[in-house]
């Protein structure tokens, strides 16, 4: 009689201790998946290193040899009315031409009403923007008066004052062959336009000028074309999911975004027409969030996509670009390019 109740008292046991086991074992086994998964996603979400860079050299190719003819824009504006705080239907300006079909605008920057708004519509009296998102990239919905300032948020620009400018009149300090360039706006976009003949033929002439547009998907070239690159996030990259200081600042609480160099044509006289969205390069390019043009390489310096100055007619490119590693491990490498942009600028 003793043995049963000894097989029972065994058995019992067993399965309370299996039960225990298979319980931590479930835990351990589906944190393992858990991690394995954060880091399929991370690895599927990228590529080598080697092959980022070639894609990111090929794209500054074919920028470069677009850009050889082109003209840039200064798409700088001003407020046509006051614009509340809660408004998110439309913003008036004295125009949007040469903006592109959807982007981001820069409001009053430099002052304690700075803000950022995106816009999805342009209307066709070329003067209103529409479908409005307020306060991004860290800044707030405000009153912003008539006659307020506006800009595409993409243009860098360096200042005209470059020996000690008062701290409100810039964004950034970039290295620029050695000497620190005093710059404001973002530097995530370029705008700009092409020669063109309006008659379908190759002598872009006007004159003594040139014809300038672009040719537009379906309809071919146009004095209404526009173009532009822009930088167009299209993820995200936290430092503290894999314990990687990417921009070596000595700590791993960065967030980034990570996104591609899309290039826009459109003609500025049918808002919500035909656009040629293209993405020109791999989906691996870094922003810092809620920094774009910041500085990526913890090098003192910042670092906007795209610097402009109009009067040397050169465009700098700069792109940080993430890949993995041996073992999968993330690494960051930086491509640029200096453009030299051969036709005066269209202001």
């Amino acid at each position: 009689m003793k043995e049963p109740r000894i097989r029972r008292s065994a058995r019992g046991t067993t399965v309370l201790e299996l039960v225990i086991v298979l319980s931590l074992f479930t835990v351990v086994f589906l944190s393992s998946l858990a991690m394995i998964e954060s880091g399929r996603r991370f690895s599927s979400s990228t590529i080598g290193i080697a092959t980022a860079e070639e894609l990111a050299q090929q794209m500054l190719f074919r920028i470069e040899h677009e850009l050889a003819d082109a003209t840039g824009l200064e798409l700088n504006v001003v407020l046509t009315e006051d614009f509340p705080s809660y408004e998110k239907t439309m913003l008036r300006v004295d125009s949007t031409l040469g903006f592109p079909p959807r982007g981001r605008i820069l409001l009053e920057r430099g002052t304690t009403r700075e803000e950022r708004i995106s816009y999805d519509t342009l209307e066709a009296d070329q003067v209103t923007f529409r479908d409005l998102e307020r306060g991004l990239q860290g800044t707030q919905a405000a009153l912003h008066p008539d006659h307020s300032e506006a800009m595409w948020v993409g243009l860098a620009e360096p200042l005209e004052l470059q020996v000690d400018p008062p701290a409100a009149d810039f964004d950034g300090i970039a290295n620029e062959d050695g000497r620190p360039v005093y710059f404001r706006g973002d530097g995530t976009g370029f705008a700009y336009r092409l020669p063109i003949d309006p008659t379908g033929g190759d002598n872009p002439l006007n004159g003594e000028d040139l014809f300038w547009g672009a040719e537009i998907p379906g309809a071919g070239p146009s004095l209404a074309g526009y173009l532009a690159l822009s930088y167009e996030p299209r993820g995200a990259y936290a430092e503290a999911d894999t314990a990687d200081d990417l921009n070596g600042d000595g700590d791993t609480q960065d967030v980034f975004d990570v996104g591609q160099i899309r290039r826009y044509t459109w003609a500025a006289t049918s808002p919500g027409g035909p656009v040629e969205d293209i993405g020109l390069g791999p989906m691996v390019i870094l922003q810092e969030q809620g920094n774009w043009g910041g500085d990526l390489d913890h090098d003192g310096f910042d670092d906007p996509i795209f610097l402009w100055d109009k009067d040397l007619n050169l465009l700098h490119v700069r792109l940080f670009v993430l890949g993995t590693a041996v073992r999968e491990m993330p690494i960051v490498r930086e491509v640029e390019s200096l453009l030299f942009l051969r036709n005066e600028p269209e202001l």
